[in-house]
């Protein structure tokens, strides 16, 4: 038996839906034979307009749901699935209504916004495809604040280790590592990676020092494991950067979109 998701859910019941829709809107398109052309202003162009000006209300009434865990307004996951899928759908209702009329002026800014959004979320839908498995194996399918708690516990053992050498120098290059925190700036999530890392620095200075003495190992080890832990979670954070800067670009569009479909309902209705 197949797990039940975002993709299958209830049996797919929002995919027959969509395609339903979609069909309905098509052979309306077909069989109706407006005076002039087919465009936004026919009464199956008011009819096709009022179904997807609904549709983008609804779908976006989706970011409202996902903060009311508490109210019994149906299963989350549907919510979810009914968007992907009635957000595709949306696109032919919303271009059947244009009747392939385009133009430069607020009815075609409303259309570009839609497309835009609805290429957004699918940009989106892919990276939360993804992203979770590869967040999960990133960290070895451990929690962010177990590999900080394995941090914590190299860095105790490092100090032991080292107070056994007597070496100042040392000491000092073990606390410089043991300040170094996943990041030195928050801009380095964009790409996981962190210039002159501190515990990068004592891998390379402890290596080089183990030509003299061969005692130093279980340090060089110690610290080893300690920038292993580093990059995992530097990774894992530069995942998640990626899984949410999508959001910059899908909430903003999305109210611009709600912004110029009001304009054009009203500019429709004023010049009616």
């Amino acid at each position: 038996m197949s797990q039940d998701n975002l993709f299958n859910y209830n049996h797919f019941k929002f995919v027959r839906l969509a395609i339903f829709l979609v069909l309905a809107c098509v052979l309306a398109y077909l069989v109706y034979t407006p005076e002039i052309v087919s465009y936004g202003g026919t009464w199956l162009g008011y009819g096709l307009g009022t179904l997807g000006a609904l549709l983008i209300v609804w779908l976006m009434w989706l970011g409202v749901r996902k903060r009311q865990y508490a109210k019994n307004s149906g299963n989350l996951r549907g919510w979810v699935s009914a968007h992907v899928y009635l957000g595709m759908a949306l696109a032919f209702v919303a271009t059947l209504h244009t009747g392939f009329q385009i133009g430069w002026n607020v009815h075609t800014l409303a259309y570009v916004l839609m497309i835009l959004v609805i290429l957004s979320g699918m940009w989106g839908l892919s990276l939360y495809v993804r992203m979770p498995q590869l967040m999960s194996n990133t960290l070895n399918r451990k929690s962010p604040g177990a590999i900080v708690e394995e941090i914590e516990s190299l860095d105790k053992e490092a100090l032991k280790l080292v107070k056994t050498f007597q070496s100042e120098s040392l000491v000092h290059l073990i606390k410089r590592s043991m300040s170094q925190g996943i990041f030195n700036a928050s801009r380095q999530r964009k790409f996981g990676l962190v210039r002159n890392c501190e515990t990068s620095k004592a891998c390379d200075v402890i290596q080089k020092k183990m030509h003299e003495n061969g005692n130093l190992i279980g340090l060089y080890e110690n610290q080893i494991k300690r920038l292993k832990s580093l990059k995992q979670l530097r990774l894992y954070y530069c995942q998640k950067y990626w899984l949410e800067v999508w959001l910059l670009f899908h909430v903003p569009l999305s109210f611009a979109l709600l912004a110029a479909l009001i304009a054009h309902v009203v500019s429709v209705f004023y010049y009616w």
